[in-house]
């Protein structure tokens, strides 16, 4: 069952995890994903589960600095699926067949495995953060359950357009600084036989960007308290904001729902794609296809309405340590060491991403120009809608987004709206309860 990634790390390749969860097998998926049964890793290593298999040159980069601070290096196991990596981690963090640490996410989702009383109290790694200010202290409370943190973040990433310089050029247009600038900016590739705007998420979670783009856009309070269920999706700011969605699809400006974010760095290159949503940790694939500073830019989206208050979506990654971790003490030390600068240095060279350590930039020009614009501005930040609310309802209300994106007629905003809401009766109910 074993197969081999970057680097020669064990990773369970995605047609193997899903027949190993169609069978019953999972035990099993979860011990080749390990890789250490119920023995702990050899000396001087801590193992950590995650993912994202890319990220393994990032992991054996931030080791050395790590080693260095706490005598332990990282040893990555990766599972490329996110559906079997959540059971294999519920699963195994109860038992003594857990690794050392675990690559999660923040809010919700969060909270969802820190009630079930598996991860450790991670307080006292907090405290000396903030107090060495090696943190925004304002992302303390979604790594918290019940006013204790249960994880240290393991990146941050802002949402953001990244766009073609050569296709912006080419066109005589600037980043917008408006939201009608912006209209204005994709009309005008849409005349010009360029795709505006690169979206996908007809077949998965990438269907939130634009939902809660939008409403960032229109409303940043009321986005805040539809996450926390305190508003409805038939409320009129959602159905504006649908509306405008709907509107954007039939004024053309955006690419075919199931499209292939893949290829984006190669039609920025050639001009043919001029702009794309999404986290910041997308640079790298940027970078790494060729693309530099004369390639590719990015921007924050300005609010849609002009009243609206500058407002950004935040992803963070979570870096937690299980109660039955086999190292914990070992474990606890790496995550307190996370944040610290010549680790973070040599975690976002990697990323070509920003970083949870708001003393570190990468020495990438579109992430540093997007570091000195959010210092400017100072936009709120928004928990991305992933994490943002209950994760069953949250996976629910991706299916009906992503349906939406391949039907998104005017007459199908008011029932997919209203399939959300229906969704969050029941899922507020049972979260509650």
């Amino acid at each position: 069952m074993k197969a081999f990634d970057v680097g020669g790390l064990p990773v369970l390749r995605r047609r193997t995890l899903l027949a190993a969860v169609g069978s019953g097998a999972l035990a099993a998926a979860a011990g080749c994903a390990r890789g250490t049964q119920t023995r702990a890793a050899p000396a001087g290593v801590v193992t950590l589960n995650n993912d994202n298999a890319t990220w393994a040159p990032g992991y054996a980069a931030a080791s050395g600095p790590l080693h260095a601070r706490t005598g332990y290096r990282l040893s990555p196991r990766a599972v490329p699926n996110v559906s079997a990596y959540q059971q294999i981690v519920r699963m195994s963090a109860q038992t003594d067949s857990t690794t050392d640490l675990i690559k999660w996410w923040n809010g919700y989702r969060l909270q969802d495995i820190a009630r079930g009383e598996i991860l450790t109290d991670l307080t006292e790694p907090w405290d000396k953060a903030q107090a060495a200010g090696l943190v925004d202290p304002t992302l303390r409370e979604s790594f918290s359950y019940q006013g204790k943190p249960y994880a240290m973040p393991l990146y941050k990433s802002y949402y953001a357009i990244f766009y073609s310089k050569k296709a912006f050029a080419k066109a005589g247009v600037q980043p917008p600084r408006s939201w009608a600038d912006f209209m204005h900016v994709a009309a005008t590739f849409q005349k010009a036989g360029v795709t505006p705007i690169a979206s996908s998420g007809a077949s998965d979670w990438e269907s939130i960007i634009w939902f809660a783009q939008l409403l960032i856009g229109m409303d940043p309070n009321f986005y805040q308290k539809l996450t926390s269920g305190k508003a409805r999706y038939t409320d009129p700011t959602a159905v504006q904001a649908m509306t405008l969605w709907s509107q954007m699809y039939s004024q053309k400006l955006f690419s075919a729902p199931d499209y292939d974010g893949q290829g984006t760095p190669g039609h920025f290159k050639d001009g043919s794609i001029a702009m794309t949503l999404g986290g910041t940790w997308n640079t790298n694939a940027y970078t790494t296809a060729g693309l530099t500073d004369a390639d590719f830019g990015i921007f924050l989206l300005p609010s849609v309405r002009p009243s609206a208050p500058a407002a950004v979506v935040v992803e963070s990654g979570a870096l937690a340590v299980p109660i039955n971790a086999h190292k914990k003490n070992a474990a606890l030390d790496v995550a307190t060491a996370w944040l610290a600068g010549d680790v973070q240095r040599a975690w976002v060279g990697f990323l070509k991403d920003t970083s949870a350590n708001p003393q570190v930039v990468p020495d990438v020009p579109a992430i540093r120009a997007l570091h000195l614009d959010l210092k400017a501005r100072k936009p709120r930040e928004m928990t991305r809608y992933w994490e943002a609310s209950p994760p069953a309802l949250v996976e629910g209300n991706v299916n009906e987004l992503s349906a939406f994106m391949v039907n998104p007629s005017s007459g199908n905003v008011r029932p997919t709206l209203q399939r959300m809401q229906k969704r969050a009766n029941t899922e507020w109910k049972t979260w509650n309860s």
